[in-house]
């Protein structure tokens, strides 16, 4: 028996219907809410295939990314002993401190994107993994630890990786259990002793962040003059003096030592380009590009993005390639800042009498001895034509007797 058109179309929509919703309730407010939460990520692949280097840890794991890999395990069991020497700073019992870590076991869970199902399942190993791991990257920071083999620098750029990372409310608990004089949470670990103006500090102190990522990140927009923050120093120099790419040097472009990567800007009457300088090298391409995928994958502004890109297409081509490489494989537009200082510069270069100038000054006015005669010539040429002047003026209008 066939059914009528109507009554067909009646059902399949119903079940249809039926059937999508089933769909959304099968994804349950767990997947909502842990995608809402998550600060910590794992890359994805066609992220990784740009630089796989840059994304893995080195000498120490931080979290459950890349716990127990191979190369990762003699620092295991240094863990073990910078946690008795935290538990002997603190004065509270390993007890203790795991039941204050509990609390706040479901928010560390939630804290890490696409959590393997042993970490979820198994409450008690993700604990132990939290506060060991916590507590040796705070000692880390520390840097006084009797058991301190592991020179700060090394351990640094692998804090700086994006599936490396603690949360900060885990941080800040254990800073707390510490109890160190001015020392209360993880932001006034890591910047005690740091010798910033007033102002900038108090606005990094005032943030919320979620991680050491998403501080360093931080840094790098209020960084000022020769200050370098405790995260930054092993990844930006001053030392080394960036190239502009040479149509732009052609036009007579000046580079100005800017403070930060917000500072850049351009002053089209004087010709100026004002950038912060960085040492390219292994650690700072590392950090960046680990920055530029926590901006994408948490879609906050793309302020680092932004300056990769803008450097990549100022830069000369040896300087330019490793911009171009941390670029690689990312769909970024430039921010607005960054996109009208690219067009300023841009349109400064296509006036023709600039590019004549700046060359004309490079070609013929780099000796003293080149200035004097080219002075000496006009001169010259003067005199010439005055003499000329003089000469018509005296056959056309003869003086009178």
């Amino acid at each position: 028996m066939r059914l009528s058109p109507l009554k067909s179309k009646d059902m399949v929509v119903e079940i249809t219907t039926q059937n999508l919703k089933s769909h959304m309730t099968d994804i349950g407010d767990g997947f909502e809410m842990n995608r809402k939460r998550a600060s910590i990520y794992r890359i994805p692949e066609h992220i990784k295939k740009v630089n796989p280097n840059a994304f893995k840890p080195q000498v120490v794991s931080f979290g459950p990314y890349h716990h127990r890999e191979p190369h990762l395990l003699p620092m295991e069991k240094i863990k073990h002993l910078f946690l008795y020497d935290f538990e002997s700073n603190c004065k509270l019992s390993i007890e203790d401190m795991v039941n204050e870590v509990w609390d706040m076991l479901e928010d560390l869970q939630r804290s890490y994107d696409k959590l393997e199902d042993e970490w979820k399942t198994k409450p008690a190993k993700f604990l132990e993994l939290m506060i060991l791991d916590g507590c040796f990257l705070i000692q880390l920071l520390l840097g006084n630890s009797p058991l301190f083999i592991l020179p700060l620098k090394d351990g640094r750029r692998d804090m700086l990786l994006l599936e490396n990372q603690l949360p900060m409310k885990l941080l800040d608990k254990l800073c707390f259990m510490l109890k160190l004089d001015n020392i209360e949470n993880i932001k006034s670990l890591v910047w005690r002793s740091s010798n910033l103006p007033t102002e900038v500090k108090e606005k990094l102190m005032a943030n919320d962040y979620l991680h050491l990522l998403d501080m360093y990140r931080t840094e790098l927009e209020f960084h000022t003059g020769n200050e370098l923050y405790l995260l930054q120093c092993s990844h930006l120099g001053m030392s080394h003096e960036i190239q502009l790419a040479r149509r732009f040097d052609k036009a007579g472009i000046k580079l100005k030592k800017g403070c930060n990567i917000r500072d850049v800007d351009f002053d089209e009457n004087k010709g100026v380009l004002s950038l912060p300088f960085i040492e390219m090298n292994a650690n700072i391409e590392s950090g960046l590009l680990n920055v530029m995928t926590f901006e994408k994958l948490v879609g906050i502004d793309n302020i680092v993005g932004s300056f990769v890109i803008l450097m990549g297409n100022l830069l000369e081509k040896d300087e330019v390639d490793s911009f171009n490489q941390l670029a690689k494989g990312t769909v970024l537009s430039m921010w607005d800042k960054y996109a009208y200082v690219y067009y300023s510069v841009n349109k400064h270069c296509k006036r023709p009498w600039r590019i004549w100038w700046t060359t004309l000054k490079n070609v013929s006015f780099q000796s003293p001895w080149i200035i004097i005669s080219a002075l000496s010539a006009i001169i010259g040429f003067v005199l010439l034509i005055i003499q000329t002047i003089y000469g018509v003026y005296g056959y056309y209008l003869p003086r009178r007797s």
